[in-house]
């Protein structure tokens, strides 16, 4: 039940992010809309690329030492 839930969450919250972007398309400049755009998922990519390489360099210990 916890998985159809969270499908149907996942659902409307794709819809509410599409019918955003048309709505800033239709209220805003869409240069501006598309400039945002890049730069928060160049943003995204960076975070994503520097958590890997931390996570790489600093990997979780599964059995610390015992004291």
């Amino acid at each position: 039940m916890w998985s159809f839930l969270r499908r149907q969450a996942l659902i409307i919250l794709a819809g509410f992010v599409v019918t955003f972007l048309v709505y800033l398309f239709v209220r805003f400049n869409a240069d501006d809309i598309l400039l945002g755009m890049a730069i928060g998922a160049g943003a995204g990519v960076a975070l994503a690329v520097i958590i890997f390489l931390l996570e790489r360099q600093f990997p979780e210990q599964r059995n610390p030492p015992p004291g």
